[in-house]
This record gives structure tokens, sequence and C-alpha cells, in this order.
């Protein structure tokens, strides 16, 4: 916004809307073949850019006992204990999780306790194979895994 007042100003310091606005009233704009084509393919890279990239950019660990937040930006772990964890899977969408998104969906995990939160994960692949593997390894306490 301050951007947009600054050569807001600039123009009208230098005495230049008038022929701006006199090129403006002469041009037209037309959307062709190209353009929609353009349009199109700018959309799909931003969304693979954001599904196969930047969604991948933490990553959750799930162990008997624990479940660790790792982002590999900044280095940041945050670790949760297993005990009043609860996940569920968002109702998909035929058309945007099953036949574009391979099975994917979104995660949601609840976190019991004095300082109850809920975490959102967009785009987990194969999610319902996932919630079950999860929901089996939380069962597990780390005694259990350690004595067998």
């Amino acid at each position: 916004m301050v951007t947009v007042a600054f050569f807001v100003v600039l123009f009208a310091w230098f005495g230049w809307w008038d022929d701006i606005l006199r090129v403006v009233t002469h041009l037209s704009a037309r959307a062709n073949t190209g353009f929609y084509l353009l349009f199109s393919e700018t959309l799909l890279t931003a969304w693979l850019l954001a599904f196969f990239v930047l969604d991948r950019l933490t990553y959750w660990r799930v162990r008997p006992g624990q479940m660790v937040e790792e982002r590999l930006i900044g280095g940041q772990a945050r670790s949760y204990d297993s005990k009043g964890l609860l996940f569920e899977r968002r109702g998909q969408d035929l058309f945007h999780d099953i036949i574009l998104g391979m099975g994917a969906g979104d995660l949601t995990i609840t976190i019991g306790g004095a300082d109850e939160q809920t975490i959102q994960i967009p785009n987990v692949l194969f999610v319902d194979r996932k919630v079950k593997a999860i929901e089996r390894l939380i069962a597990l306490e780390p005694e259990e895994v350690r004595a067998s």
C-alpha cells in the first residue's frame, strides 16, 4: 500500500497522470488461448510446488510413546507424549483428494491435556494407511517395544 501511494504521488509530482490515462483509454485487453494456457500452467506449477515441496518441509515422526514434529527450515523440533493424542482424518473430496491427490487427505491431531492444541496437517499422501499405522504405534507403550 505504501509503494502504491508512493508511485501515485510520484506520478502526480511529475505530471504523468494525464499521459498515463490517455494511453489507458486506447488499450484493448483480450484473452486468447495463449493467455489461458499460461494462466493454467502457472496455477499447475504453484500447486505442484505447494503439494510436493512446501508441504514436505515439516516431518512428523510417530514412535511408541511420542510424536515429534521436525521442521527442515530452522531445525526446530517439538515432541509430544502419545497419551491424549487423537488422530482424525478429515472428510475426503472425491476429485481433490482421491483422483488428483493420490489418496491424499487432511489429518487433524488433537493434543489433550492442560494446554489442548489442534494441529492440522494438509495433503497427507495415503492418509488412511498412515492413520492406521499411527494408531497402532501410539497404542504401544515404549516399555513393550524395549522388552520384545
